[in-house]
């Protein structure tokens, strides 16, 4: 189950309750799922590891209530 959800720059960023360490949230890029690290904003999966410059100034943006909402589910 989703716990944060928000559209940013036309993609879905998204953290699961059931998500894993390290501390990340889930946005489709290019067709595929991938793992962006909350506290580098760099994507944790195979390349391509470049988010689009909308995305990432979007995501530095709400980077603090990304990691709230992280913090709120799993235990650091």
């Amino acid at each position: 189950m989703a716990v944060y959800k928000k559209w940013i720059s036309n993609h879905l960023v998204v953290i699961h309750n059931t998500d894993h360490h390290p501390p990340h949230c889930h946005i489709q890029l290019l067709g595929r799922d991938k793992q962006v690290s909350l506290d580098s904003l760099e994507i944790l999966n195979p390349p391509p590891n470049n988010l689009p410059v909308a995305l990432r100034k979007g995501l530095l943006l709400i980077q603090p209530e990304l990691i709230a909402s992280w913090k709120k589910v799993h235990l650091l």
